[in-house]
């Protein structure tokens, strides 16, 4: 079948490589609509986005809910996964300047707890993710060496990741390949992808969000199971309760309810796959 939305060499390079990038799935000024949004909403709170806000966020804001289930997305998504497609997490990535806030070099696959290791992570800018703030950067192909052992070796407070993990493999940062994107644009990268990202050097916020999806025929190999949703297709396996819903407002009780259930859910699964430090950010 022909692609969607990325090219035959785009979906052999993610083959090959474990990622591809960029891919504009908006517009910049539709990007500066959404960023305006979260802004918004820290401005009512009184803070930065923090601790269960970042984490399966497209349950508590529907803007963001509704780019992640744009057919922008699914498409691309569609291309490398397949049609009957998953939503297991969406996490917020937001760097202010010069803090020092960084991302350890890491697998999105260490604390999941899925087999087989067919996911991959979309992630979306929504404001400049350049190599002066910190974009992502990868090592091509490192998806093909499976799972690697991790340890939390890198626990502070500038770290973003939560875990404080870091791949327990040497890291030839020569390799690596930086990732920027312009606002609307998004990178494709495989579960199992080694990736990281230094602090932003810039004069502005970087702004991110990213969303993890997998084929429905991916399994828990947990004994807690997480939820997710169905966001296109059909679910032929029922490997996951499917009770996430689409959001109303991040005020709205039921929305709120829903969200806390399925962040609970999946931080304890994290917890139950080794990640001691899953609540460390609340």
């Amino acid at each position: 079948m022909c692609p969607k939305r990325l090219t035959d060499e785009q979906v052999e390079q993610y083959r090959r490589d474990g990622y591809v990038s960029p891919v504009r799935v908006m517009a910049e000024d539709e990007a500066a609509a959404i960023r305006q949004k979260i802004e918004a909403f820290e401005a009512a709170q009184g803070k930065s986005l923090h601790g269960t806000q970042r984490t399966k966020c497209s349950l508590l804001f529907p803007w963001v809910y509704e780019l992640f289930t744009s057919d922008a997305v699914l498409d691309a998504v569609e291309d490398v996964i397949g049609p009957n497609i998953l939503q297991y997490q969406c996490g917020a990535w937001v760097k202010e300047p010069e803090t020092g806030s960084y991302v350890s070099w890491h697998q999105d696959c260490t604390y999941y707890g899925l087999d087989p290791l067919e996911l991959v992570s979309a992630w979306v800018a929504l404001s400049p993710a350049s190599e002066d703030s910190g974009c992502m950067q990868v090592l091509p192909g490192s998806h093909l060496q499976g799972e690697i052992p991790t340890a939390n070796t890198e626990l502070n407070e500038d770290n973003l990741l939560a875990s404080g993990m870091r791949a327990q493999v040497e890291i030839d940062e020569s390799k690596a390949v930086p990732m920027p994107l312009r606002p609307g644009e998004m990178s494709l990268h495989h579960v199992a992808l080694l990736h990281s990202s230094r602090p932003n050097h810039g004069d502005d916020r970087r702004i991110g969000i990213s969303g993890g999806f997998m084929p429905t025929h991916v399994r828990q190999t947990t004994i807690l199971q997480a939820s997710a949703m169905l966001v296109r297709g059909t679910d032929d396996y029922g490997h996951f309760p499917l009770d996430e819903r689409p959001p109303v407002s991040p005020d709205d009780p039921a929305t709120i309810a829903c969200h806390d259930r399925a962040v609970t859910l999946y931080r304890d699964k994290a917890v139950e796959c080794g990640n001691d430090t899953a609540w460390r950010l609340p």
